[in-house]
């Protein structure tokens, strides 16, 4: 996996952010409000004391994926949880091992700051990206429930 780099995102990286956001958007058919939102998303992202943090993946320099992780409060413990939110990958640079590399310095990032675990969630139907999940981490078997509110 040489020529790949994660590093948290810059206010200089804004554009390549936007970039890879919208792709992501667009790939999952989000709705409008996702597109409206995104001004405060990047403000979030790049706010102190927020608990969203942005990453950018860089295939031999070029910025080619991106991930968010949310930290979150643990009931039973005094230590977060990361929440892997978002991992996008360009149609381009994906079976390079990005993803992956992402996955792992995220739980590096975890460890050196004590979490006490990574965790994320998937499409039942996102075969692609399970096949990766399964070698890299233990299925949770737990249902999701939501209540949408809006």
């Amino acid at each position: 996996m040489t020529g790949i780099t994660i590093r948290p995102l810059t206010r200089h990286d804004h554009g390549a952010w936007e970039f890879l956001w919208r792709e992501n958007l667009a790939h999952f058919a989000a709705g409008q409000a996702a597109f409206d939102s995104m001004p405060l998303l990047w403000d979030r992202l790049m706010a102190e004391g927020e608990p969203l943090t942005g990453w950018l993946i860089l295939r031999n320099g070029v910025p080619a994926g991106l991930a968010h992780v949310i930290l979150r409060l643990h009931t039973f413990s005094a230590r977060r949880i990361g929440i892997l939110e978002d991992l996008w990958v360009s149609a381009p640079a994906r079976r390079h091992g990005l993803a992956e590399a992402c996955i792992a310095h995220l739980e590096r990032e975890g460890r050196a700051q004590d979490w006490v675990r990574l965790e994320w969630e998937t499409d039942a139907d996102n075969l692609a990206a399970q096949g990766l999940y399964d070698r890299l981490a233990q299925v949770v078997p737990v249902k999701c429930y939501k209540i949408d509110l809006i």
